[in-house]
């Protein structure tokens, strides 16, 4: 009876020490929408294009110092709830981790050299501590038009709406 007792208390040692690891991290992540309609817009179009947007249902990667990665999907107010060890921390949008075109085109139709640039561009580094943690800004996500999209070759481009 008493050795199941110390194996209780070694175990609820063992969990609190392993959780006192990890930082919980709440953060939320937005987007910018530029307006991209056709007709031209009003001052409040423009100014509701100039607000951040929660970036929704959308994945993240995370990738620690050692290069590990790990994916997380915001919620519908583009909230994340993240637990992290200490250490340094990058967060990129899906498609510039897994080196792909913007907008879910094809690679074809994108300036290659451009492209090696905008893959390294992370939304926000995070450093956790022993004691806090700090989210640093880095870039903003765009949600930009389809004939707007970063490094989009002019050949590729599909009409703009006038």
């Amino acid at each position: 009876m008493k050795l199941s007792n110390f194996f209780a208390i070694i175990s609820v040692f063992v969990a609190t020490f392993a959780m006192a690891q990890t930082r919980q991290i709440n953060l939320q992540i937005t987007c910018m929408q530029p307006y991209c309609g056709g007709a031209r817009p009003s001052a409040e179009m423009l100014a509701e294009a100039q607000k951040p947007k929660p970036f929704a249902n959308k994945t993240i990667i995370i990738v620690s110092a050692k290069g590990k990665a790990d994916s997380v999907k915001t919620n519908t107010n583009g909230e994340l709830v993240l637990k992290l060890k200490k250490g340094n921390y990058k967060i990129y949008e899906s498609w510039r981790y897994y080196k792909k075109a913007a907008g879910g085109l094809k690679i074809a139709d994108f300036d290659k050299e451009c492209l090696k640039n905008e893959w390294k561009k992370e939304i926000k580094e995070i450093v956790v501590s022993k004691k806090e943690f700090k989210v640093i800004d880095k870039n903003v996500i765009v949600e930009d038009c389809p004939w707007n999209l970063p490094c989009i070759l002019e050949s590729a481009k599909p009409p703009a709406s006038d």
